[in-house]
């Protein structure tokens, strides 16, 4: 039996050996690392513990101890209280309380065992060593489960067999020193961990470390290749490459950024702050210099310029992309900042900006306080077409009588009533808009005249009318046009006798209300076709007023755009100081089929669009264009069927909703059904 002990001590202490020099030369080759250093002690302790007096392994284990075995326990100890630094440095894992309380542990253990001096005693410093064992195995396997989770399954399943065989072969000689008679003397010598166990564990995690310093051999090898493959780049590279810490100080400069500078070799640049040779910001736009040239943003990079300064006072205008710089544990320490002189295309920019802002300011014309008539906010214009139309609104609003205003759609009829009513003896009465186009055929009638309770299903309880609302003030009956045939005889009676029924009423109501209507249909016409009761008409046509389309105000045009300028920077909150000559032309020279309607609205886009100082209506070029009528139309009618085909046909003849014809040719959906109608133009599909 001794023969195998001295066999097993042999063998230990080679590999012992063997493996403690490799990790030292390794630890001094690679860097100094940490893990390699901590082997190396681990096994020349081994060693150490082997060949002291006696020479092998510890057989007599009984108190008091000799001076040699206890000399011989201060390597053994000492191996146990390096394992669990050398676990925390091989799978990486930080935290350091279990290691300190494991190496106070052992301490305690050894010093605990130095002063024993019978074997009853035996069983306090057995137990000590015992606990400190279990805590360095669970603080081993759950470091090798962290590692595990961070992608290093194989390094941590080597590190997890070794431990469970370092925890088998100590589970043995735990028992054997617990329970005296369990195994044999012989049986239980193999198992102590002063054998087996360290030299299964050496076995494992140093095949393991050799074979990672392998590959940390063959990574260099080939980093050591990519590394002279950039420095190449770098070298030969024509654009600049600087690489700053956070604080602003240069680490690298390629040659290409040391010649840009004017300077002849790097010595001069590295170390110094790059701030030095960045130009302070000087003007709106350009990119103000901070210490670390340019700090990338969030997503960590970004593109900027700024202007720098060569040794021979000469300016650059550089173009970077500044990109984060992280070390390995994920820390900022700085960028690196590649960039290209586009000094020659910032001047040739430059250039063309001076000259279109020469031409602009020849071209650019700046707007005048918009003339208002002084009568109503919304009502703009000088023309003699629009004054008219305002005088023949003087004459009539003091008066009670009935006032029918006609005009294409868009032309302001709602403001023209709105004059009427604010300067008529009834301005402080009750003023009722209604729009008859928008209103269902069925449900006119109620909304009007109003219902009894029980008139209809639904009707729980007696409603006002419009008319009964507008008692003794005024009502505005927009679209009067697109009144139903069946309404106009009610209608009409209200007009003459001033008095109506409710729907489901009996009751005759009286009611003093001056009407207001107004259409863009010609009522004539539609008179003459039977689509419209011709004692109405003229009860209705007391006092017409004709309000001019926006192309018959060719003088009032520019007014209007100046004042939908103001009032539409002033809600969306941005501010314009001209509008170009040749926009301004082409606005007034547009037959505004839309009139007041479609003017606002292509204000309103372009206030929206634009972002420099200047009203820009470049896309408003090409929406006339495509607009634009066919020339074998002659006659207005033919003129309108055409446009309202087309503008079916792009919105694939949809009427109404987002992205309808309505809403292109800016008419109400019930407007545009009237006039489909009117110009015969009917759905491809319900031609069928």
């Amino acid at each position: 039996m001794e023969s195998f002990y001295q066999i097993i001590a042999i063998l230990t202490a080679g590999i012992s050996i063997c493996m403690g020099f490799l990790s030292l030369l390794t630890f001094l080759y690679n860097g100094r690392e940490k893990l390699y250093l901590l082997y190396g002690i681990m096994c020349l302790l081994v060693l150490a513990f082997i060949l002291l007096p006696p020479v092998g392994f510890i057989l007599n284990d009984s108190a008091p101890y000799s001076s040699n075995i206890k000399l011989k326990r201060v390597f053994n100890l000492s191996f146990l209280g390096l394992l669990p630094w050398f676990i925390a440095s091989y799978t990486g894992y930080q935290k350091r309380m279990v290691p300190l309380i494991a190496t106070a542990s052992i301490i305690i253990c050894y010093l605990v065992m130095f002063v024993t001096a019978s074997n009853g005693l035996k069983q306090l410093w057995l137990l000590l060593a015992f606990t400190s064992m279990v805590l360095i195995l669970a603080h081993g396997f759950y470091a090798a489960y962290q590692q595990y989770t961070t992608g290093q399954k194989k390094k941590a399943t080597w590190l997890f067999v070794a431990l469970v065989l370092f925890g088998f072969f100590n589970l043995f000689g735990a028992i054997s020193q617990f329970e005296k008679g369990f195994f044999t003397r012989e049986w239980v010598v193999i198992f102590l961990p002063i054998n087996l166990c360290p030299l299964a564990f050496m076995i494992i995690t140093g095949s393991q470390l050799l074979k990672n310093n392998k590959n940390e051999f063959r990574l260099q090898k080939i980093l050591g290749s990519r590394e002279a493959q950039w420095k190449t780049l770098m070298d030969n590279m024509q654009a600049i490459v600087v690489k700053t810490c956070t604080g602003g100080k240069i680490q690298y400069i390629n040659p290409y950024g040391v010649n840009l500078l004017s300077y002849h070799n790097t010595s001069e640049i590295l170390n110094t702050a790059w701030s030095d040779y960045c130009l302070p910001e000087r003007e709106a736009g350009n990119t103000s210099t901070n210490a670390g040239l340019i700090m990338p943003g969030e997503d960590g990079m970004t593109i900027k310029k700024n202007m720098v300064l060569t040794k021979d006072g000469k300016e650059k205008i550089i173009s970077w992309h500044c990109h984060s710089n992280y070390n390995d544990d994920g820390q900022l320490v700085g960028s690196i900042d590649i960039g290209s002189d586009i000094t020659e295309q910032e001047e040739t920019l430059r250039q063309v900006k001076e000259l279109r802002a020469q031409l602009e300011k020849e071209t650019l014309v700046t707007k005048k306080t918009a003339v208002t008539s002084g009568l109503h906010k919304g009502i703009i214009g000088s023309s003699r077409p629009f004054m008219y139309a305002i005088g023949k609104c003087k004459q009539v609003a003091p008066t009670n009588a009935s006032v029918l205003l006609l005009g294409e759609t868009g032309v302001g009829k709602e403001c023209f009533a709105d004059l009427i009513q604010e300067t008529s003896l009834r301005s402080n009465k009750p003023f009722i808009k209604v729009n008859c186009g928008a209103l269902p055929a069925e449900l006119i009638e109620d909304e009007l005249f109003g219902h009894e309770k029980g008139a209809f299903t639904g009707a729980l309880q007696s409603r006002m009318g419009r008319f009964e609302k507008a008692n003794g003030g005024t009502i505005f009956l927009d679209e009067i046009g697109e009144l139903p045939l069946l309404m106009q005889p009610k209608l009409l009676r209200v007009l003459q006798n001033g008095e109506f029924e409710r729907v489901g009423g009996h009751q005759t109501i009286k009611v003093d209300v001056r009407v207001i209507a107004a259409t863009n249909n010609d009522l004539e016409k539609e008179v003459r076709e039977g689509r419209f009761r011709d004692d109405l008409f003229y009860r209705l046509n007391v006092f017409p007023i004709t309000i001019p389309p926006l192309r018959k105000r060719g003088a009032d045009i520019t007014l209007l755009i100046q004042h939908l300028i103001e009032m539409k920077c002033l809600e969306h909150d941005k501010h314009f100081d001209n509008i170009s000559k040749a926009d301004m032309n082409r606005l007034c020279d547009y037959e505004w089929p839309g009139n007041i309607r479609e003017l606002k609205n292509v204000i309103e886009r372009a206030v929206i669009s634009s972002e420099n100082q200047t009203l820009k209506l470049d896309w408003f070029y090409e929406d006339i264009e495509k607009n634009a009528q066919p020339a074998y139309c002659t006659s207005l009618e033919e003129v309108e069927t055409a446009h309202i085909i087309k503008v079916l046909k792009d919105c694939s003849w949809k009427i109404n909703g987002d992205k309808g014809a309505a809403e292109k040719l800016v008419m109400h959906p019930n407007t545009l059904r009237s006039r489909m109608k009117k110009l015969n133009i009917n759905v491809p599909w319900k031609q069928e």
